[in-house]
């Protein structure tokens, strides 16, 4: 409407929709480490209190009530499924609801453990516990080597964009040549290139998750499932 350019319509409406992809990346990826850093400690949790309990369930029981908040929830529900269903049909519901590469892991070594087929419970939680911190760790790292890239990109966005908005409201002459077809094919470009830019800023900083070793919801937990993927 301040421009006539049709344009530049449709690259503030694509700024607008992809804004809140671009804006809310860093808060993405700090409720991943969050978890992660939730489920190494309840698993720590778990080998500490498995040794005086007298079995899992108990052990479960004991401790939902002081799980970390970011899985408190599942961890609560698993220890009200484990004590009117069977263990390993709770867990696998446990690994669904919180769906993640480590919970998978949890459950694998929990079923090990019910079915008495593993040797040491409490060395393998604090295996697990252990590399799970040092992934966290790790992106802890590359997020604060990446932290200024992140405001060297803000700050340019934001001096452009305060930019333009001077030269439309206060030089409308200097934009002239946008008036034209040609014009417009440049705004174009200029404008794909920023939010492409944005976009694969965005993309780059992403961390792809461990991978699921179970497929609770198309295909069931099963004792061959659990021991194929424990081997």
């Amino acid at each position: 409407m301040l421009t006539g350019w049709l344009i530049a319509g449709l690259i503030v409406g694509i700024a607008g929709f992809s804004s809140p992809t671009v804006v809310g990346a860093k808060s993405t990826r700090d409720r991943e480490v969050e978890r992660m850093t939730a489920l190494a400690t309840w698993v720590e949790m778990v080998r500490d209190t498995i040794s005086a309990a007298s079995g899992l369930t108990e052990t479960l029981r004991a401790t939902a009530v002081t799980a970390p908040m970011a899985v408190r929830v599942p961890v609560q529900q698993l220890a009200a499924r484990a004590e009117r269903e069977p263990l390993p049909e709770a867990l696998a519901k446990f690994a669904d609801e919180v769906d993640h590469g480590v919970a998978d892991t949890v459950v694998v070594t929990l079923r090990l453990a019910a079915a008495n087929q593993t040797g040491s419970l409490q060395e393998a939680l604090a295996e697990l516990a252990e590399n799970t911190r040092h992934e966290v760790s790790m992106r802890l790292r590359i997020e604060a080597s990446r932290a200024r890239q992140f405001t060297s990109a803000r700050f340019i966005a934001g001096v452009v964009a305060v930019f333009s908005i001077g030269m439309v409201g206060f030089s409308k002459s200097y934009l002239a040549p946008y008036d034209t077809v040609w014009g417009q094919v440049a705004l174009t470009v200029i404008g794909s290139l920023f939010i492409g830019s944005a976009i694969a800023l965005v993309k780059m900083s992403q961390f792809n998750s461990p991978p699921r070793i179970l497929d609770v919801v198309q295909n069931p937990v099963t004792s061959a499932t659990v021991e194929g993927g424990h081997r």
